[in-house]
Order: C-alpha cells, then sequence, then structure tokens
C-alpha cells in the first residue's frame, strides 16, 4: 500500500509540473530594451494636443511636429485625432509611428539600421479586430518606413499599440486615435 501511495503521488506531482511548465509561458527577448518615448495625441480639428510631450505647431492646412528626421504633418481633420509616437534609446531615435485620421494612414519609421524594428497592432474598436503586426522591412538605410492605408470610416476609435517583437504581448507603449 504504501508503494501505491507513492507511485501515485509521484504520478500526480508529474502531471502537476507537466501543467505548471504549460502556465509559464517564456518572455520574449527584448530587443531594445527600455526606451524612451516621447508622443502626441492631436486633435486635427483645431491642432490641440490632447495628450503627450511632443510640441504641435498650428500651420497652414494642418498642425506640425517637427522631428530629427522628416518632420510630421497631420492634415487639417475635423473630429480626428492623430497620434505621433517617437522611441529613443541612449544613442538616439530607433523608431517612430503615426496615425494620420485625414486619409487614415499609419506610419512606421525605423529609423536607424541596427538590424531591429518595431511592430504595430491597431485596434479597431468599432469591430474588436486587431489588425496587424505592421512593420518598417528594414534596409541598410539609416531610414526606412512602411505606409499602411488602413480605411476606416470617419470617427471610428482605433487603438495604437507599438510592440518590440510580433509577439502582441511585447509592449513598448499604445496610445487611442480616432479615424
Amino acid at each position: 500500500m504504501h508503494t501505491a501511495r507513492r507511485t501515485l503521488v509521484g504520478a500526480v506531482l508529474t502531471v502537476l509540473g507537466v501543467l505548471g511548465s504549460l502556465l509559464v509561458v517564456p518572455s520574449p527577448a527584448q530587443a531594445y530594451g527600455t526606451l524612451t518615448v516621447k508622443f502626441a495625441v492631436v486633435d486635427t480639428g483645431n491642432c490641440a494636443r490632447v495628450r503627450g510631450n511632443l510640441p504641435v505647431t498650428k500651420v497652414t492646412g494642418g498642425c506640425m511636429l517637427y522631428d530629427g528626421f522628416d518632420d510630421t504633418y497631420f492634415k487639417t481633420d475635423p473630429g480626428g485625432v492623430a497620434v505621433k509616437i517617437e522611441m529613443y534609446d541612449s544613442n538616439g531615435m530607433v523608431a517612430k509611428v503615426e496615425f494620420h485620421p485625414d486619409d487614415e494612414l499609419l506610419w512606421i519609421y525605423d529609423t536607424r539600421n541596427d538590424g531591429d524594428t518595431v511592430y504595430v497592432y491597431v485596434n479597431s474598436y468599432w469591430n474588436n479586430w486587431i489588425y496587424g503586426p505592421f512593420h518598417a522591412e528594414g534596409t541598410d538605410d539609416v531610414l526606412d518606413y512602411e505606409v499602411v492605408d488602413l480605411s476606416f470610416d470617419e470617427g471610428v476609435s482605433l487603438g495604437i499599440g507599438v510592440k518590440d517583437s510580433e509577439n502582441i504581448y511585447d509592449p513598448i507603449f499604445s496610445e487611442s486615435a480616432v479615424a
């Protein structure tokens, strides 16, 4: 009886160990590690910065947000809410992501030839679908970018999630926008 109990206890512990190992999901490697994020959420009807720390300048026909690469211009779009996200490590900007509500375009920039990129997912709160991952293909160029035509209806609320890998659970930053 003692041997049967030990065998049963051993079998139960083995099963629990296997189940426990299935529950522990390894985290993906953080290619970029810790990044400093600067961002702006912009009401493109009046160029007001809704949230964030990037300066917004009202210009003819839209809003300008300056950076060290190609700057960002959001066209006037009443009811639209734009997003610009810049990511930096200790050596400078590594990537930026922009959502332009006027034509529902998502711009993803890889601003450094470092063998890595960011991945962007778009969550449509209207239909609860997640689109992506989208990313710049990456080249030997210092600046590479990808433009994605999302073609959402006016007024659709979106979540823009930037990830460090294709894994949706590897977040860098996320923010809300309106098409």
